[in-house]
């Protein structure tokens, strides 16, 4: 099977930190489920990949869009004070350690098949069936993810520069803010560490859980008709410019 990550490694980027930071917006909490899709998608305006999941629940289907790599095709961004650092992005350390904890294989190692998915196609403004490069190792597998409710500005693209900026308008949507390995609770940086208590992620639900975030850049005069959006963070690729070893077996019970 072929494998359409294998240049997106973690050679020679920063090494990720554990850090306390459906249409249903889930209240902040660890929330474990089957892994029912993982597939690959491409913005249609760059050469930026993303990784779409979705995650079945005893609340439902949590689904949630992962932008890997920025409009060059880069999985890291330059660190602002030392730009010889290469820090990865968030959503492919999402992904990342999504991969290690459910298959104990990083992203660049996974397989991937053609499967059917129902896909929102942006010019019919509607779900369609479309073949899609999926991880298939994933299936099936489960998975506790640190899911935020957090508030955010909606967006809308500026008629003259043509990127999406803040509107006063707001909504609440879900974000993933870490992963969790199951049942152990262990973070890929505890297990990195052989660490075999996870005291993480009791810090994290201490922190998190039923804490609504305000992401707001416009709050004075901001309207919220209560409305709430997809999970997820806008749907944007990264941009550009905004050493993790290679690390397998480290969940022994995968």
């Amino acid at each position: 099977m072929p494998n359409i990550f294998g240049n997106l490694t973690t050679e020679g980027l920063e090494q990720s930190r554990d850090r306390l930071g459906g249409f249903q917006v889930l209240e902040s909490g660890p929330y474990t489920g089957i892994i029912k899709a993982v597939y690959a998608g491409k913005s249609a305006t760059s050469q930026a990949q993303s990784i779409s999941v979705i995650l079945e629940t005893d609340k439902g289907e949590y689904r949630e869009t992962f932008w890997i790599t920025n409009k060059n095709n880069e999985n890291f961004f330059r660190n602002k004070q030392d730009n010889t650092k290469k820090v990865p992005l968030p959503g492919f350390v999402t992904i990342e350690d999504l991969c290690l904890v459910t298959s104990n294989k990083p992203l660049a190692e996974q397989a991937t098949e053609d499967k059917i998915m129902n896909v929102y196609d942006p010019e019919s403004k509607k779900e369609v069936p479309k073949s899609v490069p999926m991880l298939v190792e994933l299936l099936g597998k489960q998975v506790t993810l640190g899911i935020l409710k957090e508030t955010r500005n909606r967006q809308a693209k500026n008629s003259t520069t043509g990127e999406y900026e803040d509107t006063p308008e707001s909504r609440d949507e879900n974000t993933t803010d870490k992963v969790f390995h199951y049942p152990s609770n262990l973070t890929v940086v505890e297990a990195r560490q052989g660490t075999t208590v996870a005291t993480f992620f009791n810090a994290w639900v201490a922190k998190n859980k039923g804490v609504t975030r305000d992401r707001r850049t416009i709050k004075d005069g901001a309207s919220n008709n209560g409305q709430t959006g997809r999970p997820g963070r806008p749907n944007t690729p990264p941009k550009a410019g905004d050493s993790a070893p290679k690390v397998q077996s480290l969940f022994k019970d995968n």
